[in-house]
């Protein structure tokens, strides 16, 4: 099992991959969007780092508030973990080029708001957020310690909370969305028939 510095390693690549991919896809998607400023919250991103920061640096500081196994499949769950995590990655930026200017750390309405229903929005209502619930599950998975469980509960409970509000305010405001809505679920596809 990785322990240690390995596994603030593997969280810290992880992390600098997906704001490196973040940062992309905001400045290449930002100048899109006119009057509504940019997509970023910072608010948001600068208590993501530090809730990030204590995530990279607990294995090295306070490794005791890890799971730890000599045992083989520990090794495996990490690699799942790992793997699970560039899955999350990659819907996250398959997601994102869909969604292209509408992407916004905030929930919000812009002018000319349009149903996205092409790439993973045709399987799915809110694929980013289901990237986020794959990144943190794989994290989780890298380091099972309480930090990281920690952001597991509020990932999801905060994800879904802003699914609820994104919701509400897109299928009042934005023709075909309640139709979207009643055709799609809401994270994750349903597979057999339609």
């Amino acid at each position: 099992m990785f322990t240690g510095i390995y596994q603030s390693g593997l969280i810290l690549a992880v992390v600098t991959a997906y704001y490196l991919l973040d940062f992309w896809l905001i400045s290449r998607y930002d100048r899109q969007r006119k009057a509504e400023g940019s997509g970023r919250s910072w608010d948001y991103t600068l208590m993501i780092f530090a809730a990030v920061s204590a995530m990279i640096l607990q294995p090295i500081l306070l490794p005791t508030l890890s799971f730890r196994t000599e045992a083989a499949w520990g090794f495996s769950v990490q690699i799942a973990g790992l793997a699970f995590a560039v899955g999350g990655l990659i819907l996250h930026t398959w997601s994102r080029l869909h969604l292209q200017h509408f992407y916004a750390e905030r929930v919000e309405r812009q002018p000319g708001h349009c149903v996205v229903n092409t790439g993973p929005y045709a399987h799915v209502r809110h694929p980013v957020f289901t990237s986020f619930f794959m990144l943190i599950i794989g994290l989780f998975l890298v380091n099972p310690a309480l930090p990281t469980a920690l952001m597991v509960i509020y990932t999801f409970w905060d994800f879904s909370r802003a699914a609820r509000q994104e919701e509400e305010l897109l299928s009042q405001d934005v023709p075909g969305y309640a139709d979207y809505m009643n055709q799609t679920p809401p994270f994750f596809p349903k597979f057999g028939a339609k």
